[in-house]
């Protein structure tokens, strides 16, 4: 809140009580409000404290009446935030604040908990609403080495024979989960019998390979949020060895 911006709460005050309003009380209310804008919630804590009581509201009162307006609002909405398992906790933090904001400035709707809870969005499409923004995997994922390195690795393999060795982990992809041994699915639901996802790509590596970059040790992540690409070309090539 700027001094001018507290000039004029001043002047809405003043119709109530008859104040006089100087410069140096704009300066310091707007000193005591520094983190509170002047919005129609300020100026409805005035009317709201003046509808009660004929004793000169303070700064502590301005504040303590907003913030109680707000939390209204809130607790009448029931903001409901299941969350994405992969975001980050400060992602997370983010994101339920911006729904509580939201709440707050009136955007989300007064609704029982049970209206609350069928609002939340299905868990497949939550998944691709926090996937906006970012690179994501297409449906049909390309093969992380180009069809000819593949081609001669399965040449190289007993038997003639083509392997997915990724398919000894898990996949982690939210929208497979493919379970180990199990071939990943597309998310039309088709079976990818000759490559995985990139997760599960990356899973594989951190669970059997040494990462020669940052010296990771299997099962153990990479310093990074996402394996070294040297630690994926060395799970590659152990299996052609």
């Amino acid at each position: 809140m700027t001094p001018a911006d507290a000039a004029e709460l001043l002047a809405h005050c003043a119709a109530f009580d008859r104040r006089t309003i100087g410069e140096a009380d704009a300066r310091a209310w707007a000193r005591a409000l520094h983190d509170v804008p002047l919005d129609d919630d300020l100026l409805d804590s005035v009317a709201e404290h003046y509808a009660h009581t004929d004793k000169w509201i303070t700064v502590a009162q301005v504040r303590e009446m907003r913030a109680r307006i707000r939390v209204g609002r809130i607790d009448a909405a029931h903001p409901v935030y299941d969350g994405n398992p992969d975001e980050t906790g400060e992602q997370f933090v983010a994101r339920r604040q911006a729904q509580l904001t939201a709440a707050a400035e009136g955007s989300l709707p007064a609704r029982t908990i049970t209206q609350a809870i069928s609002a939340a969005r299905p868990r497949d499409v939550r998944a691709l609403v926090a996937g906006v923004g970012r690179t994501v995997e297409p449906a049909e994922p390309r093969p992380y080495i180009d069809p000819t390195t593949r081609a001669e690795l399965r040449a190289s393999l007993p038997n003639q024979r083509a392997a997915l060795v990724e398919l000894t982990v898990a996949c982690p992809n939210e929208l497979c989960r493919a379970a180990v041994s199990r071939w990943c699915k597309s998310s039309r639901g088709a079976e990818l019998r000759t490559t995985v996802h990139g997760r599960r790509r990356d899973a594989y590596a951190t669970e059997h390979t040494t990462c020669p970059e940052c010296g990771a040790p299997p099962r153990q992540n990479c310093t990074t949020t996402e394996p070294h690409p040297a630690r994926i070309r060395a799970a590659v090539l152990e299996v052609a060895a």
